[in-house]
């Protein structure tokens, strides 16, 4: 079992991740992180890879299908792996109903073992089009519960 911080660290490596595939993109790929507890074996485009203890798994959607209408699929997938911690990752748009809304780049991370509901997020510019410019991650609080935190009770 990782420790907080441990988590935290590979939070910072999906920020990093996400931030080098923003500029010049109109957005990043959405990025689904499963820290496994569990040994288990994923299928890919390649074959079949199989991780083992504190292993780290990331699905990259490149489908154009949102993760979230896929999370069935993943949740067979992921319940071999035993989540102890999932982190989704790429860019969102953020606002409230009546308000504006804005385009930034978005890591969240969840654990129910260490009680982790974390996100952080980044500023882009131009509001629209291609990215030229990430600003600075802050921490922020999660939005409501959502459905990849489920994967963590498969």
């Amino acid at each position: 079992m990782r420790t907080r911080d441990q988590l935290l660290e590979i939070m910072d490596g999906v920020c990093a991740d996400v931030r080098s595939g923003a500029t010049g993109a109109d957005e990043v790929p959405e990025r689904l992180i499963v820290v496994a507890s569990g040994a288990g074996a994923v299928e890919r485009r390649g074959g079949i890879e199989t991780f083992g203890d504190g292993g780290v798994v990331a699905f990259v959607n490149d489908s154009g299908v949102p993760l979230v209408e896929q999370a069935d699929q993943l949740a067979g997938k992921t319940a071999r792996l035993k989540p102890e911690a999932v982190l989704l990752g790429g860019t969102a748009i953020t606002g409230r109903a009546g308000g504006a809304f804005r385009r930034v780049l978005a890591v969240q991370l969840f654990s129910a073992h260490h009680g982790l509901r974390i996100a952080r997020v980044a500023d882009v510019e131009p509001p629209e089009g291609a990215i030229l410019t990430a600003g600075p991650w802050r921490a922020t609080q999660a939005g409501p519960r959502v459905w990849a935190e489920d994967l963590l009770h498969c």
